[in-house]
């Protein structure tokens, strides 16, 4: 979605890092990386690739386990309902949606610890506005329209593969490549066509536009409508004249920027239609209305964005179970797998010097505590406590080491059993051990003599980590390490 071919002309622009590279490099600064997601093209990405029932939901589920292992901090941003009535020259349904997916996929998210902003209007908008005021480091999206509200730092897709690149843009990489700004993706829009004029100018394409942009003939009339703001009186005589300079510019190529002369080409006398420009350079969003209610709600999600929480296990666990008809024992072994690795690398995280650490009034609450029970309170302690403390015997040894592909050093850990156990008491505390067991045969099959320990007790992390956490097991390893390299047979000298 978006302007029609505009991702193909910022492909040269296009550089490809991992998720956990770009999470790594907000880490180096003690920060978390944080992330606006377009709910709707997320949405729409897992509708087209999975089926069966609740598979969306699913879907989403374990993507969320990725962000949590790599101690991302997401913001998904709903479209709110003053979005436009028609999109691609169709109605579009304005109403907020109410739909049994939104909602369970807002109270998986609310179980992940993770942050719900609902938008004014487009979502792509919100996004790019959260993302130039600093609530977000990157956006991830795949409608092109995000650059012409201002968005900076993209990331296209979600990586269907763990070691998967991913496809990220960046306005300073589009202009030192094409030479294009903001303002010259927007006349692109209004030449090529966009979201919300899908015609555009007859026999204009994406190379042509592109060409017309870099003459920047509009860049005064846009300039003045970024600084006056929405309150701008649009002159139709300047108007009439960027139509003029455009149309000249095509028949005659006076910058030398077109590969022909255009003389057939007759530009859409509308085609600089007001309504669509300012709602480009100047979108009304709510992180943008100065309100009361807005501003404290921009201080809970900006709280929320800079500080790590652990997921809500016990409901997570029980939402999980009854959401996707889960057996307990087959519920333990998924958890296990793709959450536990996550629960150990963001202790470790925690442990650091650099890591932003809450006040105790910070961390948020979906129960008041007089409702939970004496062994959910004791659990919820025990649990508090492993994830603050960090003890030698967490860790076995050290097995490996190599160097990343963005050159931080790792080394690969064997944690203790009794982490995994901590982790497993905690999420298993609300399951049914009786639900569901009659549903998947299979499912129960699949995880019959399986040792989930022997799967994720060895893992990947930061050897910066280890060293500031586990100093003297860091030691041993480099110790042995030495002696390793030392140990070749080497013959004493020949006496004379």
């Amino acid at each position: 979605m978006g302007i029609t071919d505009l991702w193909k002309l910022l492909e040269e622009s296009e550089r490809k890092f991992s998720l956990e590279q770009l999470s790594s490099y907000a880490n180096k600064n003690g920060k978390s990386l944080r992330v606006a997601i377009d709910v709707a093209l997320w949405s729409f990405q897992v509708r087209s690739s999975v089926v069966g029932d609740c598979s969306e939901l699913r879907a989403m589920f374990f993507r969320f386990c990725r962000l949590y292992e790599y101690g991302i901090r997401p913001v998904f941003v709903f479209d709110g309902p003053h979005r436009p009535r028609y999109k691609r020259n169709k109605e579009i349904d304005t109403t907020p949606s109410h739909t049994k997916f939104t909602r369970d996929l807002k109270e998986l998210i609310k179980h992940f610890h993770f942050s719900v902003w609902e938008a004014h209007g487009e979502a792509e908008a919100e996004c790019a506005l959260l993302e130039r005021l600093g609530f977000v480091d990157i956006i991830f999206t795949g409608d092109s329209d995000v650059f012409l509200f201002g968005g900076r730092h993209v990331v296209r897709r979600w990586p269907k593969e763990r070691q998967e690149l991913l496809s990220c843009y960046d306005l300073l990489w589009i202009f030192d490549t094409t030479k294009l700004d903001r303002s010259d993706l927007i006349l692109i829009g209004l030449l090529r066509g966009s979201d919300y004029d899908t015609h555009g100018t007859k026999g204009i394409g994406i190379n042509s536009s592109s060409q017309l942009a870099r003459c920047h003939l509009h860049h005064e009339i846009m300039d003045d409508i970024q600084l006056f703001g929405r309150d701008y009186k649009l002159d139709n005589e300047r108007v009439q004249h960027l139509f003029d300079d455009l149309t000249y510019e095509l028949h005659h190529n006076t910058c030398g920027n077109l590969k022909r002369k255009r003389t057939n080409v007759v530009l859409d006398a509308k085609f600089f239609d007001f309504s669509i420009v300012i709602d480009f350079i100047h979108p009304t969003t709510k992180i943008g209305s100065i309100t009361s209610e807005n501003m404290e709600l921009a201080q809970q999600l900006e709280k929320n964005l800079s500080y790590h929480y652990e997921p809500d296990w016990l409901n997570l666990a029980e939402f999980a179970q009854v959401s996707f008809k889960w057996p307990a024992e087959y519920l333990l072994k998924r958890f296990s797998s793709v959450l536990y690795p996550g629960f150990m690398a963001n202790k470790l995280r925690r442990q650091q010097p650099s890591f932003k650490r809450k006040r105790p009034n910070d961390e948020p609450s979906t129960q008041n505590s007089a409702t939970l029970s004496q062994q959910e309170e004791f659990h919820q302690s025990s649990l508090m406590l492993h994830m603050k403390e960090s003890k030698e015997d967490d860790v076995v040894k050290i097995t490996q080491s190599k160097m990343s592909n963005n050159d931080i050093r790792l080394y690969r850990v064997e944690w203790d059993i009794s982490t995994f156990e901590a982790f497993q008491q905690i999420v298993q505390l609300k399951l049914n051990w009786l639900d569901f067991r009659d549903i998947d045969v299979d499912l129960l099959k699949e995880v019959q003599d399986v040792d989930s320990f022997s799967s994720v007790k060895r893992q990947w992390v930061d050897a910066n980590y280890i060293h500031y956490t586990y100093p003297s097991i860091a030691l041993e390893y480099q110790n042995q390490q030495k002696k390793n390299n030392n140990s070749f047979l080497i013959l004493p000298l020949k006496r004379t």
